[in-house]
């Protein structure tokens, strides 16, 4: 409702208004006062009018009995004329004596007429109810003019009580109190309208003066401190509240210069602590460039050296090995079989982790390929048992393969989900105790099954709503479930128990879970300490093409990002 409206003006328009209502509800009872005067002023004139009338009757009847009963005055004649009720106008000659119409009824005329007349009704009743009571009156509008009708009581003592024996009837019309009426009106009126007047004038220069010239010295110095000017104070001497609230204000300013001279202390500080970290920031790109070439270059390089080594070395060994079947049993041509087996196992143990590195950098690096076609999930798992078969027999490992009948047809890329497969294959081997340190034969499961139903908490889709795992389950030492994230680290192995014995880069589950995102499946690991170990892998039998693209262009975009920033 006063939306837009100033403080000022508010405060001029609810406080006229209430001016006026005030003055207005004021000037009430004198208005009404004023016209009850009115009334009782004529009701006065109205007693002296018959008074006079009665004063010019007994002379007439003074001066008739003097002139022995004849009737001398033939103008006005002594009889009591006719009395004229309602709105009937008076006949000419009947207006009385002196002047004045008025009329004098016996009682029984009087209660004759009152069955006609309201009010010679009400007349004789509020005069015979009070002996001490000598008139009544009573008055109407009657157009512009106002009508008063006026009963005066004869009385007679009748055993020793006043009673009404007649009644002195006056009806008069005159324009008087109208002209009364207007003249009060617009005295109260101007009253009112000079008293509102000069109430909102003081009202206006208070309110300007002591409240609304505080509050914008406020508004003022709000304003400046807005546009970044904290010297600024607010100076008010009003010996109130507003000048608490002042020195509160400035108090506010003063603290809140202090905390900007400190912010400003501590942005000079962190500017050179940003120096410093864009400094080091730089190094360390440049520092991961040259680790990324260098690798890159290196490992590139080593590979056909060490395939070559590879290659002497099985050919030396085998020749070594077909020797020794020969019949030469000496002792030096066995040592040679068993450091040929040591040179070997190194070389290999090398090439795989080179493989590993220039599989990581390709995957950082945005430039993995996908050859998606129909893989057979189960033939790939026969084989993929079938390649691990010679590492577990060395071991004494049994591998089991558990194969669900209803496995369909996936789209995947074949040779990053064997990949996979393989990884926790060899890697369940290879962690996984021989028969004389646990005492007990280790078991090797290799378990593919259909899943069907969405996610938890996600909606069902083509991609999603039918998904194939494959498991790989060990009775081995287990993963303590604190160590489970770090697994999939880069470089990360554990060092508890002998699983520091086995060499490697601590790569393997990093690619793997990598490669899992680009085939948008997921990995899942459920183990304990002492209870073995699950990993599985969970992929869509169907792709999701816009998932593909996405994936694409996002893998792209962070190899595209990493070699910018490793420029900059």
């Amino acid at each position: 409702m006063f939306r837009g409206i100033s403080l000022a003006n508010k405060c001029l328009l609810l406080f006229g208004g209430a001016v006026a209502a005030i003055v207005l509800a004021a000037l009430m009872f004198p208005f009404f006062r004023m016209n009850s005067l009115v009334d009782e002023g004529q009701l006065e004139n109205s007693r002296q009018m018959v008074d006079h009338w009665e004063q010019a009757e007994r002379q007439i009847k003074a001066a008739v009995i003097a002139l022995g009963g004849t009737n001398v005055i033939t103008s006005r004649p002594p009889q009591p004329q006719r009395y004229v009720f309602g709105d009937e106008e008076p006949k000419p000659g009947t207006e009385g004596y002196a002047g004045v119409p008025a009329v004098r009824v016996g009682l029984v005329d009087a209660q004759k007429l009152a069955e006609s007349d309201r009010f010679v009704a009400r007349a004789l009743e509020a005069l015979a109810k009070d002996a001490k009571r000598a008139d009544f009156q009573q008055a109407r509008w009657k157009g512009t003019k106002r009508e008063y009708r006026y009963a005066k009581a004869v009385r007679a003592d009748v055993e020793g009580k006043q009673e009404v024996i007649g009644l002195v009837l006056l009806d008069r019309e005159t324009g008087e109190p109208l002209r009364l009426l207007l003249i009060n009106t617009a005295y109260l009126f101007s009253a009112g309208l000079f008293v509102s007047a000069f109430a909102v004038l003081v009202f206006y220069l208070i309110t300007h003066h002591l409240i609304l010239g505080p509050v914008r010295t406020l508004k003022e110095t709000a304003e400046s401190v807005r546009q970044g000017d904290l010297r600024i104070r607010s100076e008010i001497s009003t010996g109130d509240e507003f000048e608490e609230l002042a020195e509160t204000f400035n108090h506010m300013l003063g603290d809140l210069e202090g905390q900007q001279a400190q912010l400003r202390a501590i942005n000079a500080a962190m500017n050179l602590k940003l120096d410093e970290i864009t400094a080091s920031n730089s190094a360390l790109y440049e520092a991961a460039k040259l680790k990324g070439d260098f690798l890159a270059n290196v490992s590139h390089e080593l590979r056909t050296p060490l395939n070559s080594i590879i290659g002497f070395a099985d050919l030396l060994l085998e020749i070594a090995r077909t020797e020794l079947a020969a019949g030469d049993d000496s002792t030096r041509l066995a040592k040679r079989v068993r450091f040929l087996e040591n040179i070997l196992n190194a070389a290999r143990d090398l090439l795989e982790m080179i493989n590993g590195l220039l599989e990581m950098a390709k995957i950082e690096a945005g430039k993995y390929e996908l050859r998606i076609e129909k893989v057979s999930v189960q033939e790939t798992c026969e084989a993929l048992a079938g390649l691990i078969f010679p590492l577990a027999s060395v071991k004494g490992i049994k591998v089991n393969l558990e194969i669900a009948g209803d496995l369909p047809l996936i789209e995947t890329d074949a040779k990053k989900f064997r990949q996979i497969v393989f990884n926790f294959l060899s890697n369940a081997v290879k962690f996984s105790p021989t028969a004389e340190e646990a005492g007990a034969r280790a078991v090797v499961t290799l378990r593919a099954e259909r899943l069907m139903g969405a996610r938890p908490g996600e909606e069902p889709s083509a991609a999603e709503s039918d998904r194939v795992r494959i498991s790989v389950i060990d009775n081995g030492p287990g993963i303590a479930v604190e160590d489970q994230g770090k697994i999939f680290e880069k470089f990360s192995q554990l060092s508890r128990g002998h699983t520091r014995e086995h060499a490697g880069t601590g790569l393997g589950l990093t690619i793997c879970k990598e490669l899992a995102g680009v085939l948008q499946g997921e990995l899942q690991l459920v183990s304990d300490l002492g209870r073995g170990a699950m990993f599985s892998l969970m992929v869509p039998v169907t792709l999701d093409t816009n998932r593909l693209r996405e994936s694409e262009a996002e893998a792209k975009f962070r190899g595209a990002l990493k070699r910018a920033t490793a420029v900059g």
